[in-house]
């Protein structure tokens, strides 16, 4: 079986590429530069051409649709990228004489935040709360409504591990030994591992009868923020002291780390999006379709596979 993948050389792309191979598919990493990889097929594309694209799936069996903006000021880059690409992989895919298969990587972003005491489940209507939510979201429907194919769509929550830069803050301020925290209310999320991220789409792949199915993926486990940093600094052999924050002194810092990335063009990590998504109450995901449906039962190891990413930031010079 050939798969390939889109923004294959990022993060999520290049971890899927590295499982795909070692459990004996033949990963096609579909870019727009040109990169090498072991066991991997490279093509480059010209993402704006349809009949490019259309020609780098045309022996493929399932295309993972991973390419995407997740940070801009402009809310019209976002949309380009990853409603318009979206609207242009589609096309591709239904030009195709052969089956083939859909599988597009959106975000829990798409489903909004949740409270504590109820998890989000696929069912209910999105409720984004971020451009990057919302453009997901479009893809979504567009995906639902134009796609000829067999499709899934799937869910990942907070992603990260060896490569992911969007935590890493977090293990820096941990190595520093501190902890911050938005007010004193604690906050629940789920996690998974790209690793983990990659073995759940290979159960995906694995039952071909799912059809046109949106689904979360998260390692079925609810954490603390205190948790997570605990792990953190086990790993690192700190002793944390946490500094709470008070709500209007780190929505002010957000608002003005958000208006000078505006006035230098830069899409930062800290900008009222931002404050918004990390002072929700929750972002759980209900795991209970996943499965039913999979058999997704992954085992509880956010302790090893934490270390196993403070060691690689460490081994990497990222810390």
């Amino acid at each position: 079986m050939k798969i390939a993948i889109t923004g294959a050389n990022g993060f999520v792309g290049s971890s899927m590429l590295t499982r795909f191979h070692q459990k004996g598919f033949k990963p096609v990493a579909i870019v727009r530069k040109t990169f090498h990889a072991n066991g991997v097929i490279t093509r480059v594309v010209d993402y704006s051409d349809i009949s490019s694209l259309a020609a780098a799936m045309s022996d493929v069996d399932i295309l993972v649709h991973n390419a995407g903006k997740t940070k801009s000021i402009k809310p019209e880059e976002m949309l380009a990228v990853n409603l318009g690409l979206t609207h242009k992989i589609v096309q591709a895919i239904n030009a195709q004489k052969h089956p083939i298969r859909l599988i597009y990587i959106s975000s829990q972003s798409a489903s909004g935040p949740s409270s504590k005491a109820h998890a989000k489940r696929e069912a209910e209507p999105p409720a984004p709360i971020s451009v990057y939510g919302k453009s997901k979201v479009m893809a979504e429907s567009l995906i639902q409504k134009q796609c000829k194919k067999t499709w899934n769509i799937v869910r990942p929550c907070s992603v990260y591990g060896p490569g992911d830069r969007d935590f890493l803050s977090l293990f820096k301020l941990c190595q520093l030994g501190f902890q911050l925290q938005i007010g004193r209310q604690e906050r629940y999320l789920n996690m998974i591992h790209v690793r983990q991220l990659a073995d759940f789409l290979l159960h995906l792949i694995g039952n071909p009868k799912l059809k046109n199915e949106i689904i979360f993926a998260t390692d079925n486990q609810v954490y603390t923020q205190s948790e997570i940093v605990s792990c953190i600094a086990a790993s690192a052999g700190k002793s944390v002291r946490k500094i709470v924050v008070a709500p209007f002194m780190a929505k002010t810092a957000f608002a003005m780390m958000d208006l000078l990335g505006r006035l230098r063009s830069e899409a930062g990590a800290m900008n009222m999006e931002k404050y918004r998504e990390i002072t929700a109450e929750g972002w759980v995901a209900d795991p209970e379709k996943a499965i039913r449906l999979l058999g997704w039962n992954p085992p509880a190891e956010l302790p090893e596979l934490i270390e196993e990413t403070y060691l690689w930031y460490r081994e990497n010079s990222w810390l």
